[in-house]
């Protein structure tokens, strides 16, 4: 059970990253300062050490939780439903779980992606889909996928095309709903299938 002290860290820390994510929308990383953040959050330089080494900690904390995050988001889908998406190469399924969480965390994924965060998320979340996707492979028969492909070259091929499609989906101002960019997701893989 948290006590009171555990939840005013949690409020705390979660200050922190809002306001330093609030400071990465409109700077780049490497100009962001300790004394940026801990003014913006209306707290002391102690406070932030309490919790973070350094700014770099702080950055790669809000990059693995909100991975993380979409790891479980993505494990709570019912394995037997996932199956049968991959075993019918449905990944509207999949890829609409993916930007529903996406939707929920949109503010966070744009500026972890956006040119002011040079950290390499971009680099970390296409090596996440490439991990889901090997792992998708390895745990179902995969008969409709032709066994000369290479899992990795597939795999490389699979994340850099629903990347693309998030950076290009975020890019919007008025974005698709995550059923529609599913779908969307599915229609582009059909047509690639075809040509």
């Amino acid at each position: 059970m948290d006590t009171v002290f555990d939840k005013m860290n949690m409020q705390t820390k979660k200050k922190i990253q809002q306001s330093f994510l609030s400071l990465l929308k409109g700077k780049e990383f490497t100009k962001i300062s300790i004394k940026d953040i801990t003014d913006s959050a209306c707290i002391n330089r102690g406070t932030f050490y309490l919790h973070y080494l350094d700014k770099y900690d702080l950055l790669e904390k809000v990059e693995e939780e909100l991975l993380e995050g979409l790891r479980l988001h993505i494990a709570s889908i019912d394995s037997k439903y996932k199956v049968e998406m991959v075993k019918q190469l449905q990944v509207a399924g999949f890829s609409m779980e993916v930007f529903r969480y996406i939707e929920m965390h949109v503010d966070q994924f744009i500026v972890l992606l956006s040119k002011n965060n040079t950290s390499g998320f971009h680099l970390r979340l296409k090596k996440f889909f490439v991990e889901q996707f090997e792992e998708n492979y390895q745990t179902t028969e995969m008969s409709s996928i032709d066994p000369t492909i290479p899992t990795d070259y597939l795999s490389a091929f699979a994340a850099s095309a629903i990347l693309g499609l998030i950076e290009q989906w975020l890019s919007h101002t008025h974005r698709e709903t995550p059923e529609e960019v599913a779908v969307l997701y599915l229609k582009i893989l059909n047509f690639i299938k075809s040509v």
